[in-house]
């Protein structure tokens, strides 16, 4: 049964696809802001640019600088690009030069005076392509003109702005355009980006899934799906797993459960047509008269009857296993003393365990322990594993029957120190048709025995295991 506690960590498919739907909002949202923020920059800078220009302008024209103390005249930021600056009298004659004077003129007319007076740098030139500012100011009552001269090339100037606001809108329209491009390419990658992710976590589980069931239909029952998920895809993978594994041991158990079978088949066979032979070829002798003698007559009859009750007791055997097999077989179980009943037991035993002069140690309780039993299918599951005792062993063995009280629990012991079983054969000693030793012998026991007992102890909820013991080569002890 699969852990339903471990399984109430899995998120729900819910849970996980609502938190996938917040993060490609969230990204999506990231992605209007940056392109917004992006286009508002790219504006900006393209209106900074303009205004810094204004900006520039200002400090090169005469109006700004002008001073009617026009000798400290402040005209650094003139002479650092290679301008100058003149002061013309009121006859319009150069009479003071601040900084590098880079023509001839000495003289300006009334007119060319006119034509520049309170012009701005970046409406017009004159011949000589100096930029010029002109401005007229009084010192002492007197009229004077600052005039500021500019070399061509430092101040880039764009005169369509304000007399072309259209080409202004155009190039504001060209920077919106490209933010609106490229918030729908990043947005074409978020999509993209969202799309890969939840096919990783919703179609790649359900692909594994699908190769791992088309994998069982073929008879992979070994196949196991393994994927990261914290979902309930997580839940089925470990449901198919489980299941996978269950149709494998399954699977397993049933081969095993065939060969067993055939293995029946095989021993079924052996053992009954050694005796059956027997049987067949003692009787046709007696039958044809070949035999005259009385005493091998006796001995022939003999042989015959000792077969037929091996094959009777092999059939036996074979019907008892059968019963036991069937799930609808139900025991007689009755509240007896199981103390008395060991000793019952041990009692019809003595005559054989003196005739092998086997020493017998017996330690059963001298008070009742009651306990609920089939008494006839215990009888028949304790008297297999002491016949296996006498029927294996030399004489002279010790043999032990004891039944103790456990906490929760009785427990029956029957062990000897005789041949012991080989290790080869332990771990199936319980099996069908298995013996205690590697030959197969057509005198002595079935194999069935040990099986028969093993399979009504468990009938009773109990277990019979083999093990050793101080001073015991073999000790079956049954645990009810």
């Amino acid at each position: 049964m699969l852990n339903t506690k471990k399984n109430e960590k899995y998120k729900k498919v819910y849970t996980t696809m609502f938190q996938h739907y917040v993060l490609f909002v969230f990204l999506i949202i990231i992605v209007f802001i940056s392109g917004i923020t992006f286009t508002a920059v790219s504006i900006g800078k393209m209106l900074c640019s303009n205004e810094y220009i204004g900006e520039i302008q200002q400090f090169f024209m005469a109006s700004k600088i002008v001073k009617s103390d026009y000798k400290n005249i402040d005209a650094s930021k003139i002479t650092s690009v290679g301008g100058w600056v003149e002061i013309l009298d009121s006859d319009r004659n150069v009479v003071y030069v601040i900084g590098k004077k880079k023509d001839d003129k000495k003289a300006y007319t009334e007119e060319e005076i006119y034509k520049l007076i309170d012009t701005n740098l970046d409406e017009e030139k004159n011949d000589d392509s100096y930029l010029h500012s002109i401005t007229p100011f009084y010192t002492d009552g007197k009229k004077y003109y600052c005039m500021v001269k500019i070399p061509p090339g430092v101040i880039k100037i764009d005169v369509d702005k304000r007399s072309s606001p259209e080409k202004y809108i155009a190039k504001a329209s060209g920077e919106i355009m490209k933010g609106i491009l490229g918030i729908l390419i990043f947005l074409f990658i978020v999509v993209r980006f969202y799309a890969f992710w939840t096919s990783r976590k919703i179609v790649e589980p359900l692909k594994k899934i699908l190769e791992g069931i088309e994998k069982m239909t073929d008879g992979y029952y070994y196949t196991r799906i393994n994927f990261k998920s914290a979902n309930e895809f997580a839940q089925i993978r470990d449901a198919f797993n489980f299941m996978a594994e269950k149709i494998q041991s399954g699977e397993i158990e049933r081969q095993k459960n065939e060969a067993l079978k055939q293995q029946l088949f095989v021993d079924l066979s052996h053992d009954l047509k050694t005796p059956v032979a027997s049987i067949q070829g003692y009787s046709k002798a007696l039958y044809d008269e070949v035999v005259k003698d009385e005493e091998r007559k006796r001995m022939y009859l003999k042989t015959i009857y000792e077969k037929s009750q091996r094959v009777t007791t092999l059939i036996e055997n074979i019907h008892e296993l059968a019963k036991l097999n069937n799930d609808k077989y139900i025991m007689y179980k009755e509240k007896l003393d199981i103390c008395e009943f060991m000793r019952e037991i041990a009692v019809e035993f003595y005559p054989e365990i003196e005739n092998k002069n086997f020493d017998f140690i017996i330690d059963i309780p001298e008070y009742e322990i009651i306990y609920e039993f089939d008494k006839n299918e215990m009888a028949r599951a304790v008297s297999n594993i002491i016949s296996n005792a006498l029927k294996y062993n030399p004489d002279y063995t010790t043999l032990k029957i004891e039944l103790k009280k456990k906490l929760y629990g009785i427990e029956i012991v029957i062990a000897d120190n005789g041949k012991g079983i080989e290790d080869s054969l332990k771990e199936q000693i319980f099996e069908d048709f298995t013996r205690g030793d590697l030959s197969r012998r057509t005198t002595g026991g079935t194999g069935l025995g040990l099986s028969i007992a093993h399979k009504i102890v468990e009938k009773h909820g109990g277990q019979l295991y083999l093990e050793s013991e101080e001073n015991f080569k073999t000790a079956f002890k049954i645990y009810l």
